[in-house]
């Protein structure tokens, strides 16, 4: 059996329904059915996920990347901060918890595996990221991923 690669996954045939989904769908398979099926660990494996995407996306450069979240509405995104030692990335409109009650923890794993994986492969460094903020997690106005780099 072969993996599904990210330009099949990319195809889509709809004729009637076009080529986007609600963002209902993606949470009920995000924040609730992973969840409930997994507890705990699916935090982790929607980062990796998203962290193991990022690193398949072959990004170029920090525009690209900005231009795919944009294609993608994975939420209004923005780097008010990008040294060789840090990065800040911040989110608004995010996909999977804008609009949430606040319940208490960090819920945007996803976006921060992926944020991660795009950063490690423009810059060549290894990436510790942390959501600092988060809107539906914790009330924030907007999702916020502070990243160290390592050589």
């Amino acid at each position: 059996m072969s993996p599904i690669e990210i330009a099949n996954a990319l195809k889509v045939a709809r004729p009637s329904l076009g080529d986007e989904a609600g963002i209902t769908l993606y949470r009920l398979l995000r924040l609730v059915a992973l969840e409930d099926i997994m507890g705990p660990g699916a935090s982790a494996i929607s980062y990796y996920a998203g962290k193991k995407l990022g690193h398949s996306l072959n990004m170029r450069n920090v525009d690209e990347f900005l231009g795919l979240c944009t294609q993608l509405k994975i939420g209004i995104v923005e780097i008010p901060e990008m040294t060789e030692e840090h990065v800040h990335v911040d989110v608004y409109e995010c996909i999977t918890c804008s609009g949430l009650e606040p319940v208490g923890r960090p819920l945007c794993h996803f976006e921060g595996g992926m944020i991660t994986g795009v950063v490690e492969s423009l810059t060549g460094k290894t990436a510790e990221t942390n959501e600092v903020y988060c809107i539906g997690g914790l009330g924030h106005d907007r999702c916020g991923f502070s990243i160290k780099l390592r050589p």
